[in-house]
C-alpha cells in the first residue's frame, strides 16, 4: 500500500489525537505566520475614490484556470457560481474602488496546460493572482507556479493535503478540504460498519496515492484485526472495470473504499452492478453523494453508500445556503451543486482578501489571506494561518432511493476546524516550505 512521504511515521501518534477526540475539538486559534516579503510587484489604488474625483479605475483583473472541456457537466455550475459572485461584488461597487473582472483559460485537464495558461495571462494582461484547478496534480503544478513567480494562488477543487502540508508554500491557499478532512470525517462513519477485509479503489494520482493512504492507516490503526484485501490501483485513462470488478470477486472482501470520480466512477458502478459485486456490500466513497454525480450515475447510483455531499448546513444555520440557493435558482432557473457553490465561495473569497490586503499586490493579498475569515453558504469560513486549509467543512451523507431515483440524505456538516491534526503534527509535515 502506498504511503504519503513523511507523514507514516508520524501517523499513530497524530491520528489518535484527531480521532480520539474529534467532536470535541475547539475551532484551532489562528496562528502567527511570518508574511510574505516585500512586494515586488506595482501597487493597486488602495482607497475607494468618489466617482467625481477622478475617471473611473481600469479593472482589477484575476484569472481562473480550470478544465471546462473535459467537464462541462461540473465546471460549468461551478462557473456560474463564480459569475453570480462577480456580479454581486460589482453590484456593490466592487473592490478597492474598481470593478473586478475574471479572466478564464482551460488548462486541458493537465499540469503542463494550466502552468502555460497562467504564464499566457501573466503574459498578455499582467495577471498575478489566481484561483481554480480540478485535479491535485493541476492544483500542485499551479502552486509551484505561484511560489516561482511569487503569484498568489487560490486552490478550489484540488484536495491533496500536500498543498498545505509538504508542498505548501507562501502564496497558495486551499479553499476544498482535504483528502486528510475527508477521511478525518468519514472513518469514525466506516469504524461503525464493523467490517474487518476491506477492498480499496483508486487512480493512480497523488490525491489517490495520498487520500487512500491516510484511509487505510486510520481503519487499521483503530479497528483491531482490520486488513486490506484488495488493492486496486487504476492508472490514468486506462481503466478495465470489468477486471478490476472480477478481482474484487475474488479477493471478497467485507467492505470496499471507492475513490473514483466521472467516467471511472460510472463504468465502475455500472460493471459492479452487473456482476453482483455491489448487491449488499457496503461502500464508503467520498464525494458521490453530490447531485452533480449522482446525476451523472443515473441508474447505476446505488443507495447506502456512505458519502460526502450536498447541500448541508451547520444545525441551526441554514440561513446561509437557503439564500445561496434561492438567488441562484432565482438566476439560473435550476438548483446548484456543490460545484455552484465552491465557485461562488472562491470569488468572493478572493474579493475579501483583496478587502483586508487593501492591495492589488500578490504579496500583500498572500499575507492577507492568513487568517482571512468570510461569510459563505455554509456559514463563515477562514483560512488557518498555519497552513493555508480552509476551515470549509464536510457533509457528511448516506445515499438513498427517493421517488425513483438516488439522492444523498445529509447525516451531518462538521466544521473544518474539527478535522485538523495537531499544530506540532502539521509544522513538522509543512516545514520550511513556506
Amino acid at each position: 500500500m502506498p504511503r504519503t512521504p513523511g507523514i507514516h511515521h508520524l501517523f499513530p501518534r497524530l491520528a489518535a489525537c484527531l480521532l480520539a477526540g474529534l467532536c470535541a475539538l475547539p475551532a484551532w486559534a489562528a496562528d502567527k505566520q511570518a508574511a510574505p516579503h516585500k512586494s515586488m510587484h506595482p501597487r493597486a489604488a488602495t482607497t475607494d475614490a468618489p466617482p467625481s474625483a477622478k475617471p473611473a479605475q481600469p479593472a482589477l483583473l484575476i484569472g481562473d484556470i480550470n478544465s471546462y472541456r473535459l467537464h462541462p457537466d461540473l465546471l460549468g455550475p461551478y462557473r456560474k457560481g463564480w459569475q453570480m459572485a462577480l456580479d454581486e461584488i460589482n453590484q456593490q461597487g466592487g473592490v478597492l474602488g474598481r470593478k473586478l473582472q475574471v479572466l478564464s483559460r482551460d488548462d486541458d485537464g493537465t499540469a503542463e496546460g494550466a502552468v502555460a495558461a497562467a504564464q499566457k495571462l501573466a503574459d498578455q494582461a499582467h495577471i498575478a493572482l489566481f484561483f481554480g484547478g480540478l485535479n491535485s496534480d493541476v492544483g500542485l503544478a499551479l502552486s509551484d507556479y505561484a511560489k516561482r513567480n511569487q503569484s498568489f494562488y487560490l486552490s478550489t477543487f484540488p484536495m491533496t493535503s500536500r498543498l498545505t502540508w509538504q508542498q505548501g508554500n507562501a502564496y497558495t491557499y486551499q479553499l476544498a478540504p482535504s483528502g486528510w478532512m475527508q477521511m478525518a470525517a468519514l472513518v469514525p462513519k466506516a469504524f461503525g460498519l464493523r467490517k474487518r477485509h476491506w477492498g480499496v479503489v483508486y487512480v493512480d494520482d497523488t490525491y489517490g496515492r495520498t487520500t487512500v493512504a491516510t484511509f487505510s492507516d486510520m481503519i487499521t490503526h483503530f479497528q483491531s484485526h482490520t486488513n486490506i484485501v484488495s488493492n486496486q490501483v487504476i492508472e490514468p485513462g486506462k481503466f478495465d472495470a470489468g477486471k478490476t470488478v472480477h478481482q474484487l470477486l475474488q479477493d471478497k472482501p467485507d467492505a470496499l473504499f471507492v475513490l473514483l470520480s466521472g467516467p471511472d466512477l460510472a463504468r465502475f458502478t455500472h460493471e459492479g452492478k452487473a456482476q453482483g459485486l455491489l448487491r449488499n456490500l457496503p461502500v464508503v466513497a467520498p464525494t458521490v453523494g453530490e447531485p452533480e454525480v449522482l446525476q451523472a450515475l443515473g441508474a447505476d447510483a446505488q443507495a447506502g453508500w456512505l458519502v460526502s455531499g450536498y447541500p448541508c448546513a451547520p444545525a441551526g444555520d441554514q440561513a446561509n445556503m437557503q439564500r445561496f440557493e434561492q438567488s441562484y435558482q432565482a438566476r439560473y432557473g435550476t438548483a446548484p451543486g456543490s460545484a455552484s457553490a465552491l465557485g461562488y465561495m472562491a470569488l468572493h473569497a478572493m474579493a475579501e482578501g483583496l478587502r483586508k490586503a487593501a492591495d492589488a499586490d500578490p504579496h500583500a493579498v498572500a499575507a492577507a489571506f492568513a487568517g482571512l475569515k468570510f461569510d459563505t453558504p455554509y456559514g463563515p469560513v477562514r483560512f488557518r494561518s498555519i497552513d493555508h486549509q480552509s476551515t470549509l467543512g464536510v457533509c457528511l451523507a448516506v445515499t438513498a432511493e427517493q421517488n425513483g431515483r438516488v439522492v444523498a440524505q445529509p447525516t451531518g456538516y462538521l466544521d473544518g476546524s474539527r478535522l485538523q491534526p495537531p499544530d506540532k503534527a502539521v509544522h513538522a509535515l509543512r516545514g520550511k516550505q513556506q
